[in-house]
């Protein structure tokens, strides 16, 4: 039974004499090289809506007629030389004259949203 106090004893001594104390000061060391690279995050939010523009580019050697797919209209339609003449026959409709019959030319147009 001695004993057992003796060590309750010294512990709470041990204790009493490290509570004044103040932890040993240690140098920082050099930082490490970079780990590994981490794997991919979520994807992010969508972005705001916007107005896709698709554009479609053929050859004409005579009348040509254009047209957008359903749910859009002509943005713009143009004539790379020799250039020639559109006649829109609706929004989203035109026919091609060109300027030279049976020269190739290079039609574009571009079509967006309705």
């Amino acid at each position: 039974m001695h004993v057992g106090r003796f060590i309750v004893l010294s512990i709470a001594l041990l204790a009493l004499f490290a509570c004044g104390q103040e932890a040993p000061k240690v140098q920082k060391g050099e930082q490490g090289p970079p780990g590994p690279m981490g794997p991919a995050g979520p994807p992010g939010p969508p972005g705001p809506a916007g107005t896709t523009i698709r554009s479609i580019v053929g050859d004409c050697g005579g009348t040509c007629i254009v047209a957008c797919g359903d749910g859009e209209r002509i943005l713009s339609a143009f004539a790379v030389s020799p250039g020639g003449t559109f006649v829109y026959e609706s929004e989203a409709r035109s026919t091609f004259r060109p300027e030279q019959p049976g020269a190739p030319v290079k039609v574009i147009l571009a079509c967006i949203p309705k």
